[in-house]
C-alpha cells in the first residue's frame, strides 16, 4: 500500500504479515500537482515490479493507467460541488479520466454516485470495526465532534449551537488534526476560549474510542461528505447524532440521527438539547443507530474489491 506520509490513511496503518506500507513524502506547496506527477511517473513501474493484479485508488485519481486493472474509489465530493478553483478542476478531471478507464468504479454512498454521474458506479459503503466501536454500558455525557480541522466541517456552527444550549452545558469535545489548516485551527481556538470546549487534536485510536464512550451526542455540521466515517463510528458506539441534512449523511446516519437543514445555530441547539434531555428519544435513536451501523462491513467491502480484482 502506497500512502502520502502523515495522511489520515497513513495514521491508521501498521505493517502486517501480508501488508506492506510504503510512505511517500508530499510537500505541502503544490501538493496535488506533485502527487499527480509522482503517480504518473512511478505507479505504473511499481505495479509492474510487484506483479499487481489490480490497483485500488482511494483518491479516485490515477493519472497514468498501469498495466493492471484499476479499481477507483471516488469519495471526494468537493471537486464536484465546488467548481470555482483550479485545484478542484484538476481533481475533477483526474477523477473523471480515471473512472472512464477503470475496471470498476466505487462510491461509498448513493449520493456520491449520483454526484459523480459516471456510468456503472457501484455503491460500496465503508465499514466499521464493531469489535472496536461498540456501545458503552451506559451513555456518556459529552457532545462530540470528530473530523480534521477543514473549514467545510463548520466547527464554528457546532460551537455556536453548543453555546446556545441552556446552562449547565455538557463538555464539547472536538477530535481532529489541526495541521490540515493551522490558520483555521488557531482562529477557532480563539473563538472557543472556554474550559468546557476540549480541543483534543490528533489522537491515538484508544483515545478516540474513549471519546465515543464519553459522548452522549455526536454532531456533524459538515457541508461536504460522501459517507462520514465518524458518524458511522458514533452510531456503532451507541452515540446518536445531530447531522446536517445532506443526502450522504442521511445514508450514513439513517434512523440514528436527527437532521438539521441550514446554519441556524438555535435550530442545531434545539436538536442537540432534545437528545441531551429526552432519555426516551435518546434510547430510541441509540438502538436504531446501532442496528443501522451493523450493515457497514469492511468484510463486505473487501470481498467486493477482491472479486472485482480477480474478475
Amino acid at each position: 500500500m502506497l500512502v502520502p506520509e502523515g495522511s489520515i490513511v497513513d495514521r491508521g496503518l501498521a505493517p502486517g504479515p501480508r501488508l506492506l506500507v510504503a510512505r511517500v513524502a508530499m510537500p505541502r506547496p503544490l501538493r496535488l500537482a506533485r502527487r499527480l506527477a509522482w503517480e504518473a511517473m512511478h505507479l505504473p513501474r511499481i505495479t509492474r515490479r510487484e506483479g499487481a493484479d489490480a490497483l485500488l485508488s482511494f483518491s479516485g485519481m490515477v493519472p497514468r493507467h498501469p498495466d493492471c486493472r484499476v479499481i477507483s474509489l471516488i469519495s471526494q465530493p468537493r471537486p464536484f460541488e465546488r467548481r470555482g478553483s483550479l485545484k478542484r478542476l484538476l481533481q475533477r478531471r483526474a477523477i473523471v479520466r480515471t473512472a472512464r478507464r477503470a475496471h470498476r468504479v466505487y462510491a461509498p454512498s448513493r449520493a456520491m454516485a449520483a454526484l459523480v454521474n459516471a456510468p456503472d458506479v457501484r455503491v460500496v459503503p465503508h465499514g466499521v470495526d464493531r469489535d472496536l466501536f461498540r456501545p458503552a454500558e451506559t451513555p456518556g455525557d459529552e457532545v462530540l465532534a470528530v473530523g480534521d480541522f477543514y473549514r467545510h466541517k463548520r466547527y464554528d456552527l457546532v460551537l455556536a449551537a453548543w453555546r446556545a444550549l441552556p446552562e449547565p452545558r455538557p463538555n464539547l469535545r472536538i477530535v481532529g488534526n489541526p495541521a490540515v489548516d493551522p490558520a483555521y485551527f488557531e482562529e477557532f481556538g480563539r473563538q472557543a476560549g472556554d474550559e468546557s470546549v476540549i480541543l483534543a487534536g490528533r489522537v491515538a485510536l484508544a483515545e478516540l474510542l474513549r471519546a465515543y464512550r464519553q459522548a452522549r451526542v455526536f454532531v456533524i455540521a459538515s457541508e461536504h461528505e460522501s459517507f462520514a466515517m465518524p458518524l458511522a463510528e458514533a452510531l456503532a458506539s451507541g452515540v446518536p447524532a445531530v447531522a446536517r441534512d445532506l443526502p450522504a449523511l442521511r445514508e450514513t446516519g439513517g434512523p440514528g440521527a436527527v437532521y438539521v437543514a441550514g446554519d441556524d445555530a438555535k435550530a442545531w441547539a434545539d436538536a442537540l438539547e432534545g437528545l441531551l434531555r429526552d432519555d426516551a428519544l435518546h434510547a430510541e435513536l441509540r438502538a436504531a443507530g446501532v442496528r443501522h451501523a451493523s450493515a457497514f462491513s469492511w468484510s463486505a467491502a473487501a470481498e467486493a474489491v477482491v472479486t472485482d480484482a480477480r474478475a
